[in-house]
């Protein structure tokens, strides 16, 4: 059975420490960036299955960030988080490419729900190109 990678990329070391804990406790398999650089190498280096973006991260915006992982893995699925619920913010994530939008402060069992959502999405797609 293959775990579950998830890379987080965000600017704060509480927030990817939490979220790495989370996901963590949840049966998934985590990596950690706190800069574009560091997640660029981590993406070039290994399979990931999900990346989880902060809307800001040290050294860009995290739609910058978005756009340079859709260079690297065009396939791998995005959830933005955002500490606005703007629709006008979540459509502007949505148009950049993202699968998700969660917005801060985090609602922890709607956020896995949603991180399972898009995992099984992309699952599917997965299947459905192999057949």
């Amino acid at each position: 059975m293959n775990i579950t990678r998830i890379l987080i990329i965000a600017d704060a070391r509480d927030i990817v420490d939490e979220l790495r804990d989370f996901f963590e406790l949840n049966g998934f398999e985590t990596e950690v960036a706190l800069n574009a650089k560091v997640a660029f190498t981590i993406l070039g280096e290994r399979r990931m299955d999900l990346a989880i973006i902060g809307f800001k991260v040290q050294d860009m915006p995290g739609l910058e960030v978005l756009a340079n992982v859709r260079g690297i893995d065009p396939f791998i699925p995005v959830i933005i988080i955002h500490g606005s619920d703007s629709k006008k913010i979540k459509s502007m994530i949505i148009k950049a490419g993202a699968q998700g939008y969660i917005p801060e402060p985090i609602e922890w069992d709607p956020f896995l729900h949603k991180v399972r959502k898009v995992l099984a999405s992309r699952m599917r797609k997965v299947v459905q190109n192999r057949l």
